[in-house]
């Protein structure tokens, strides 16, 4: 086997983790960076009904934790993760603003 090829190949296979290592976020949030999105935005929407009763607000808000299967608690400790990774965390608010924007007016 000439040498060049099993260099090429043993620098492919030393590259390949590290490709993925860098793919990898840096912050682990305990949920993918969309769901995280998705509830801030809802959570955003339903803080933002002013006109509404604040018992119906906050039936709203429990309603977005129970769809997407999250507590409070676990997306505060998201949150407190990202505090770690600054330019993720501004990446993903201005992801949360975009989504909110979009999101349809609740009723």
């Amino acid at each position: 086997m000439p040498v060049a090829r099993v260099v090429r190949g043993s620098s492919l296979a030393l590259l390949i983790p590290l490709l993925t290592a860098c793919a990898r976020p840096s912050v682990e949030l305990g949920m993918s960076d969309s769901t995280y999105v998705q509830v801030l935005a809802e959570l955003r929407q339903v803080g933002d009904q002013s006109n509404v009763a604040p018992a119906l607000r906050a039936t709203r808000r429990d309603a977005v934790f129970r769809r997407h299967k999250l507590s409070p608690t676990e997306l505060e400790a998201a949150s407190a993760a990202l505090t770690s990774d600054p330019s993720r965390a501004a990446e993903l608010w201005r992801k949360v603003d975009e989504k909110a924007a979009a999101l349809p007016p609740l009723r």
